[in-house]
C-alpha cells in the first residue's frame, strides 16, 4: 500500500528530524504513526487483502488491525519517552507473535484464493513484530544519549530527569541548564 509506505516513511523521517533537533521532528513523527495505527485498526481488512474484501478472512483481519494497531503507538511512546511505552510495546510484541503463529497455521491450509491474503498478514505482521521488538530491546536511555550527543551534560541531565520523574532536584537542574543554555 502507497498509503501505508509514505506513513512508514514519514516516520523515519522524523525520527531523523526529532534526533537531529530540527523543528517539527516530534510533530511529523506524532501524526504518521498515529494515522498509521488508526488505518490499521479499521482499515486491517483492507491492507491485508489484495483488494478484495471476499478473498480473506475478515475477523482475522479486524483482530489483527487492532492490535498491529497498538505496535505504531508504543513506537511513538518510545521515541516521545512517555509513560505506557513499556506496556504498549509489549501488548504489541506478544499479539504480533500470537497473530504470526495463527496466521502461518492457517496459511498452510489456505485455498489458492486466500494465499495472497495470508503472504500480505505474514509479511506485514512479522515486520512490525521485528521492528517492535528492535524498538522494545533499545534502553530510552541510550536513545537519550544518542538525540544529545552534541551536550553530554544535557543528555546527563534529561537522563536522570527521565529515570526520576518525581526528584524536584533533577528536573531543576535539567530546567536550569536548558533556560541558561537557551539565553546563549
Amino acid at each position: 500500500m502507497k498509503t501505508e509506505k509514505v506513513l512508514i516513511v514519514l516516520a523515519i523521517i522524523g525520527i531523523c528530524f526529532k534526533f537531529l533537533h530540527w523543528e517539527g521532528g516530534g510533530l511529523i513523527l506524532i501524526l504518521s504513526l498515529m494515522a498509521l495505527s488508526v488505518i490499521y485498526f479499521p482499515g486491517g481488512f483492507y491492507f491485508f487483502s489484495d483488494k478484495s474484501v471476499k478473498r480473506q478472512n475478515i475477523p482475522l483481519s479486524i483482530i489483527s488491525g487492532f492490535f498491529l494497531a497498538i505496535a505504531p503507538v508504543g513506537i511513538l511512546f518510545k521515541f516521545q519517552y512517555w509513560e505506557g511505552k513499556v506496556v504498549m510495546l509489549l501488548v504489541s510484541v506478544i499479539s504480533s507473535i500470537i497473530i504470526f503463529s495463527i496466521v502461518l497455521i492457517l496459511s498452510s491450509k489456505a485455498t489458492d484464493e486466500l494465499k495472497v491474503y495470508y503472504k500480505n498478514m505474514l509479511l506485514r505482521t512479522a515486520i512490525i513484530t521485528v521492528v517492535t521488538i528492535m524498538v522494545s530491546l533499545v534502553p530510552s536511555e541510550t536513545l537519550i544519549k544518542i538525540q544529545y550527543s552534541d551536550d553530554p551534560e544535557l543528555a546527563r541531565l534529561k537522563t536522570l530527569h527521565y529515570l526520576n520523574p518525581d526528584n524536584e532536584e533533577y528536573r531543576k537542574a535539567h530546567d536550569e541548564y536548558i533556560l541558561e543554555h537557551e539565553s546563549k
